[in-house]
């Protein structure tokens, strides 16, 4: 009986372990931070921002080489987002164009704000690529 109990133990620990194979660790932190990497831009936060940047960074660590460039770039420009943001003493979402601190803003800042922006926006190469990746690696729809 004693044989038993253990040979289903060992068995149940078995299973357990290989039901967790399946899944490279890629698949996994894709599958993590899902959330954030499906709501990327919607939130318009310091705090939302500092979210997205530790997902895809987090993303970026494990993704295989051939895509590793892509998700880099986007956790780059997300902080480039934050680091402009936060040199010009704006938050985030304080952001518009009636806000007086940011018509107040010195050029250089305001300069380096847009940079950053377009940098953020001129990343649907690689928005496309890891989507696409994801979906044909991880079988995961990101958004």
């Amino acid at each position: 009986m004693a044989r038993i109990a253990a040979g289903m133990a060992t068995m149940a620990l078995a299973l357990a372990t290989l039901a967790g194979c399946g899944q490279s660790p890629y698949c996994q932190a894709v599958e993590e931070h899902q959330v954030a990497l499906n709501s990327l831009g919607e939130e318009k936060s310091d705090s939302a921002f500092v979210s997205y940047e530790k997902a895809f960074r987090a993303v970026t660590a494990v993704a295989p080489d051939g895509i590793r460039k892509d998700w880099a770039k986007l956790a780059d420009v997300i902080r480039g987002v934050r680091t402009a943001q936060r040199a010009s003493g704006i938050p985030m979402d304080e952001m518009s164009s009636t806000n007086k601190a940011l018509a107040a803003l010195p050029e250089d800042k305001l300069k380096a704000l847009n940079a950053a922006y377009e940098a953020f926006n001129n990343t649907q190469t690689e928005r496309k690529a890891v989507v696409k990746n994801v979906k044909d690696e991880c079988q995961i729809t990101l958004s």
